[in-house]
């Protein structure tokens, strides 16, 4: 989804995987159309920052598209010091 990408290019990611999971969620109670993605993030704004707080960054960085184009979101934050040891 190009428009989740450039939300998120905010955040000056030096890695992103935006995975399509609608297809796995299609027709389930209370998706009112938006689609399911997990979101692979690295960048050094989650540096010194709390699961939560890199949570709530990406969810600031996507606020628009929340409302209408994506209904479920799941999100792996890393700094590029953590990514580098997975």
């Amino acid at each position: 989804m190009k428009q989740l990408e450039q939300a998120l290019s905010s955040l000056s990611p030096s890695y992103l995987d935006i995975q399509d999971d609608s297809a796995l969620h299609a027709g389930h109670a209370g998706n009112s159309g938006g689609g399911h993605y997990t979101v692979t993030i690295v960048s050094d704004a989650f540096m010194n920052v709390s699961l939560i707080q890199r949570h709530r960054l990406v969810y600031d960085a996507t606020r628009a598209l929340l409302t209408h184009d994506i209904h479920a979101l799941s999100i792996k934050a890393h700094t590029d010091a953590e990514w580098q040891k997975i």
